[in-house]
């Protein structure tokens, strides 16, 4: 889609005059575009800890929340001492998502020192702690007000020029082309999320109320339906037809199709197959 090649775009320009990881977030405040794609080597070392996760994760929420709130840009720095600013972002006046910028710190002194402290006291290790302590992306104080200005300014070009994608009536059909289109590819809710930009409960609750039907209920009734057909005019292999199906475990398409149809695969063929000789 060319409004997500522009939003990455947008992301990847960013970061590659600051160096700083930008990321926009749904209005349930889900990660659903970045760049880069994966936090820094200093955060993942951490988050590897679930209880740090959680801290990251709360932290987050509550920079969302006061944006939410005031509608306001908001700069902190998260429990680990990293700087991380949030802007809003709208669609047509209404707060649709948030633009995250982060996982830095300044060149002040004793900044350095606090990361390592709290790193040390995660890693249980100060040998440890330090490695990846010199991996944060070091910016000048003054240098980090006018990233975030620029962050600022476009959040704004975002929100005037309705960038994120938002919810119409066009989307259940946009989603049901794709599902159709990508039928023996993975797909998940939060696929779906970054390809259409919006939250996976706005995705679920379109698609039901269209259809009548869940989305991962309709990607498994097609798939079902698709490997019927196989089964009747095809000679492969079920293992064969459980992948072009998008089943990539045969034992798992075998006991599905079972609960749906009364039979196994091999069964149904039996019954059913038609010669094309």
């Amino acid at each position: 889609m060319r409004q997500e090649i522009e939003i990455n775009s947008i992301l990847k320009n960013f970061y590659n005059i600051s160096g700083i990881r930008i990321s926009i977030h749904d209005s349930e405040f889900n990660e659903i575009y970045s760049y880069p794609d994966e936090a820094s080597c200093f955060c993942k070392t951490l988050q590897n800890n679930a209880s740090v996760l959680a801290d990251c994760r709360n932290n987050d929420k509550k920079a969302f929340q006061a944006v939410k709130k005031n509608g306001k840009v908001y700069v902190y720095k998260c429990h680990c001492g990293l700087y991380e600013a949030v802007a809003p972002l709208y669609h047509f006046g209404v707060l649709s998502g948030y633009l995250m910028m982060g996982q830095i710190r300044d060149n002040k002194d004793g900044s350095l020192e606090y990361i390592i402290k709290k790193s040390a006291d995660i890693l249980k290790s100060d040998e440890k702690a330090k490695e990846i302590a010199q991996t944060v992306k070091v910016i000048n104080s003054d240098l980090i007000s006018s990233y975030i200005s620029i962050m600022t300014v476009l959040a704004e070009y975002i929100t005037s020029e309705n960038k994120l994608f938002s919810y119409s009536d066009q989307l259940p059909q946009l989603i049901m082309d794709y599902i159709r289109k990508n039928l023996s590819s993975k797909i998940t809710l939060s696929i779906l999320s970054q390809k259409f930009g919006c939250c996976n409960s706005t995705l679920a609750k379109c698609f039901k109320k269209e259809y009548g039907i869940s989305i991962m209920g309709y990607i498994c009734k097609l798939r079902l339906e698709k490997s019927k057909e196989m089964l009747c005019k095809t000679r492969k292999s079920l293992k064969e037809i459980s992948f072009e199906c998008g089943f990539y475990d045969q034992n798992y398409f075998s006991k599905t199709f079972a609960k749906a149809y009364g039979c196994s695969p091999s069964e149904y063929r039996t019954k059913n197959y038609k010669s094309n000789t």
